[in-house]
């Protein structure tokens, strides 16, 4: 008997936990599709601009996001950083960390306006 209520405090005791746990997922996709809608609208409004001062068009933009998409190799929708050989270790640095997680080394790069490393 002892044991059933034991096992049933902890039971609850893990709901509840889960429980809070998918609050706050719930609340991080709240707040990531807001971000993600003003994103959109920035975006927007950009190239919205750009038309009306330039002579681009939707196959422009299209025709670049094709080339920026390419960059890392693949046509994924998507744009990945390529890793970087550490000068001082010569081992894989993380595209995450400015510093090599090996031998310390810090990166002295030049960073572009989006966090790629520039050439």
């Amino acid at each position: 008997m002892i044991w059933e209520i034991h096992q049933t405090a902890r039971t609850q005791a893990s709901l509840e936990n889960s429980a809070r746990r998918s609050e706050s997922v719930v609340s991080n996709i709240d707040h990531l599709n807001a971000r993600l809608d003003k994103l959109t609208l920035i975006n927007m409004a950009i190239w919205s601009l750009l038309q009306e001062v330039s002579d681009l068009t939707e196959d422009d933009l299209e025709e670049r996001i094709k080339q920026i998409d390419l960059s890392d190799g693949s046509l994924d929708g998507k744009v990945r950083a390529k890793a970087q050989q550490c000068p001082q270790c010569n081992r894989v640095m993380s595209n995450r960390h400015s510093r090599c997680l090996y031998c310390g080394y810090e990166g002295k790069g030049d960073y572009g306006a989006f966090g790629e490393v520039l050439d």
